[in-house]
């Protein structure tokens, strides 16, 4: 055990064997700084370091290079694209933890990844046979009750440790919408009310198995299954003024149902050949079905009776498997290299049935691109370099190429080929033992999203979107920079500035057919995004709040990009100007009693369509208050209340007739759509 301050600049660090003095980039924060947070698993330590946030890296993509965590256990990377850092830390009891570790330089021993800060986390001698559980029952405003359960147990047989999880729980919480549809001088033709029920159940057990094979060999093998079913039941009622009031128009009805299964799995092989030099075998499977349908979305007059229905039925399947080599050489304390390749086959099978029932008849409604199977084999070849230049500047430098290969079959056939080029580089450096630098200049490449390929319907809003084969991926330069400062034994503040260059931003465009004009997405263009992100961790003692911490995150973005109808320059459609999130907690000791809230709140976001503009309004921001305590039966216990600002979101639609470069206004719709608040009890212990 570490004997040293709650958060110490110099604490031995395992390996480091002549090392006393301070450690290059590196803070440890023992068991006793977390004691204020009342934590039960490795996940609730980690939360609370000042100025870091657990990233799972982009597990979106396919294939395992961009899907490497920013959190190691005992040296090594934990988690997996099979397997989430949220679910690995939630097994991991806290008595199980010895210290933890904040990596804020590249070193020697760790590949970054990418990321700007890593987590370490030093188990005790002798952790395993332990287990964690989690049970929360939740209280929607709807009157339903959720109820949810974690549990997670470790057993540790010779060379081998088995971890057993499973998360389990139904959730249930009814949307209510409020519509006004008006022409183009603002004269009301609609007024409806939606009552939007909804119910939704899972089951997610998970394995993993840690096999010390010998002294310069470990196997890792984790599997993670997931099971779903989700039911909405919808009625709409649809008024008209009439006399200086309302009359019924019309009545709507819709039972829509999901369900489905997935499973991944993934092996790691990794070996020391000597002690410069070790090698690392990766190989995942991961598979994914589901079914929609058939769903009838119907239509009664009040008088007549039914009119009519829209019949949507829907099936797809996925399928990733992936597998990656490397190679990693310390050549001496100054120089590490890493090399390999990896190789992943995905695909994508997509059926979209849409049918129109007028009382009749039953007739077929034929989009195009509806059924479709998209398949592309990639393969990546990488070399990765740190350096460090002194003890205060280190670099990284790294190169991949990309090469894959499109077929799409079905109702559309097309094979297409792409090869891309990933340079980044990284410089560290850090002023004294409070301020550090980090400047990072790199080209993403996005990876191409497979729904994009078939086209989809949205009923409720009346909207059809088109598959796209044409479409290619979105290529970035990037450069920015982040001053990172600690402050005290709590405070931590980064500032972050950065400019992305975007080559052909994916959008929406639009599509002519004999059957009208419809998005479909695309290639808009080329754009530019700046951005600066701020993030303040600090003790409030100061401010007469003793044992109190308050946690500030901003970020602005300014994006630009030509409209491709109007050429005039309008934002990014998924980016919102602006986010802001607090987070306070502060923890009455002597009472074993600590209190929070935390709000998030963000600008508003527009869309731009063929023949539509979205603006989506996030009204009041999302206010959630708890209360916590340690003092009965050795458990966690929190009373909370999440939503407690839920006014709704507000949404506007403007119609255009024709194209909106054209600029006449057919109608506008305004929606406000709400949940309310929900309450819960969650207890958590260790055993």
């Amino acid at each position: 055990m570490i004997d040293a301050p709650a958060w110490s600049q110099d604490g031995p660090v395992p390996g480091a064997e002549t090392e006393t003095g301070a450690r290059r980039g590196l803070s440890v924060f023992s068991k006793a700084y977390f004691d204020q947070f009342s934590p039960v698993t490795a996940l609730d330590m980690v939360q609370r370091i000042p100025g870091f946030s657990v990233s799972d890296g982009d597990t979106s993509r396919r294939g395992l290079g961009d899907s490497f965590g920013n959190v190691l256990i005992n040296g090594r990377r934990p988690s997996n694209k099979s397997l989430s850092l949220d679910t690995v830390l939630q097994r991991i009891p806290i008595n199980d933890v010895e210290r933890l570790e904040l990596i804020q330089e590249a070193q020697p021993e760790y590949n970054m990844r990418g990321h700007a800060r890593l987590v370490n986390i030093i188990l005790a001698p002798g952790a395993g046979n332990s287990g964690s559980w989690d049970a929360r029952l939740q209280y929607s405003a709807a009157g339903r009750l959720g109820p949810r359960g974690i549990i997670a147990y470790a057993t540790v047989q010779g060379p081998v440790e088995l971890t057993f999880g499973l998360d389990t729980g139904t959730s249930g919480n009814r949307i209510r919408r409020r519509r006004a549809l008006q022409d183009a001088s603002g004269a009301v033709l609609e007024l409806q009310r939606d009552n939007d029920q909804r119910q939704y159940r899972e089951a997610v057990p998970t394995l993993s198995l840690n096999w010390t094979v010998d002294d310069r060999s470990t196997l890792r093998f984790d599997l993670q299954g997931t099971v779903w079913d989700w039911h909405r039941n919808q009625t709409s009622f649809v008024d008209a003024p009439a006399g200086g009031g309302v009359a019924p128009l019309r009545y709507e009805q819709n039972q829509t149902g999901n369900h489905g299964h997935s499973y991944q799995g993934m092996v790691t092989y990794s070996r020391d050949l000597s002690d410069a030099i070790s090698i690392q075998t990766m190989g995942l499977v991961n598979r994914e079905m589901w079914d929609d349908g058939p769903e009838a979305y119907e239509t009664y007059d009040p008088v007549i009776g039914y009119l009519g229905a829209i019949i949507v039925s829907s099936t797809g399947e996925t399928e990733e498997t992936a597998l990656r080599q490397t190679l990693a050489w310390t050549a001496d304390a100054r120089h590490t290299f890493e090399f390999g390749a990896e190789i992943a086959v995905n695909a994508r099978d997509t059926g979209l049935v849409l049918f129109e029932d007028d009382g009749t008849r039953i007739t077929e409604i034929i989009l195009p691109v509806a059924n479709t199977r998209v398949e592309e084999t990639r393969s990546e070849i990488f070399a990765h370099h740190t350096w460090t230049v002194s003890d205060r500047l280190s670099v990284e430098s790294g190169l991949r190429y990309e090469f894959s290969e499109i077929v799409q079959s079905g109702d559309f056939q097309q094979s297409r080929s792409f090869a891309y080029p990933k340079p980044a580089v990284t410089l560290n450096w850090r002023q004294d033992d409070e301020n550090r630098l980090r400047v990072t200049a790199r080209r993403d490449v996005d990876q191409l999203d497979f729904g994009n390929f078939a086209s989809v319907v949205d009923i409720a809003d009346n909207n059809a979107t088109l598959g796209n084969p044409d479409y290619v991926p979105q290529r970035t330069w990037t450069l920015e920079a982040e001053w990172v400062r600690q402050f005290g034994e709590d405070g931590s503040v980064s500032l972050q500035v950065g400019h992305d260059w975007i080559e052909d931003l994916d959008g929406s465009v639009p599509v002519t057919t004999p059957g009208g004009v419809f998005d479909a997405p695309g290639n808009i263009g080329d754009g530019t995004n700046f951005r600066v992100t701020a993030d303040l961790t600090t003790p409030l003692d100061g401010f007469g709040a003793a044992d109190a911490v308050l946690n500030i995150f901003a970020e602005w973005y300014k994006t630009s990009v030509e409209d491709p109808l109007t050429g005039a320059d309008i934002p990014f459609a998924a980016v919102r100007e602006w986010e802001l999130g607090l987070d306070f907690r502060q923890t009455f000791a002597a009472q074993r009693l600590a209190w929070g809230w935390d709000y998030h709140w963000v600008s508003d976001r527009r869309v731009f369509l063929a023949q539509e503009q979205r603006l989506h309004n996030n009204t009041d921001g999302d206010l959630d208050l708890y209360v916590e305590t340690t003092r009965w039966g050795g458990v966690t216990t929190r009373l909370g209340v999440d939503g407690l600002l839920n006014n709704g979101d507000d949404r506007e639609r403007v119609f255009y007739t024709g194209s909106r470069a054209a600029g006449v206004v057919d109608a506008i719709e305004h929606r406000n759509e709400s949940s309310g608040a929900s309450w819960y009890l969650r207890v958590r212990g260790t055993f």
